[in-house]
């Protein structure tokens, strides 16, 4: 049995690390490519913004956020897949840059910020209902390294629940715990977001 290598699609752009991908759920060959870690690591490569393919890996191209250091999670809506969400973490050793989630109604020409938390955190996070793409849940972390220190969570970490496709924002309580908490990770929240879901 001969083994088979992959090839390398993304070694000769702005960035060398890649945080997250999404593939359109209707054309297989369009993928969209998040750059930065989405760590908090004191080693960490960032990024320059969200890169999008049409053509398989083959050729990227940069379509924006380049302030975003290090994205975490990419959403495609399966209704129109023109619409796509970002959520961008933001440097992890300083304020402000493209921080918080971010949408596109056109493919990534332009991009609007929906859910902004502050200069000091951003979105990690977000996943849209399968039964009505209308309905997100995004999720903040407040953070911050510094040399011999990691700030993790804070008042401002949370998730939260959208529904009407981003233009409003719920950070959820009920049912969660209290107080200051840390980075969330959606999938490791599924069966909580099940029952929000059902609710």
């Amino acid at each position: 049995m001969q083994e088979q290598h992959g090839e390398p699609v993304f070694d000769n752009y702005g960035s060398y690390s890649i945080g997250c991908l999404a593939m359109d759920p209707e054309n297989t060959n369009v993928v969209w490519a998040g750059s930065g870690e989405n760590n908090h690591q004191r080693a960490l490569g960032y990024g320059d913004g969200v890169y999008k393919t049409t053509d398989g890996g083959n050729s990227w191209k940069n379509m924006g956020l380049k302030e975003s250091r290090q994205i975490g999670m990419i959403a495609v809506d399966p209704r129109n897949t023109n619409v796509v969400y970002v959520a961008a973490e933001g440097s992890v050793w300083g304020p402000g840059g493209d921080r918080g989630l971010f949408k596109t109604t056109d493919g990534g020409k332009t991009w609007n910020k929906v859910l902004n938390i502050s200069e000091n955190t951003g979105v990690n996070n977000v996943i849209l209902d399968p039964r009505n793409p209308s309905v997100l849940y995004a999720t903040s972390e407040q953070r911050r390294r510094h040399d011999f220190t990691k700030i993790g969570g804070g008042p401002e970490s949370g998730i939260w629940k959208s529904t009407d496709a981003g233009a409003t924002w719920e950070k959820l309580a009920s049912g969660l715990p209290s107080g200051d908490v840390e980075g969330s990770g959606l999938p490791f929240l599924r069966p909580i977001l099940i029952s929000f879901m059902r609710s």
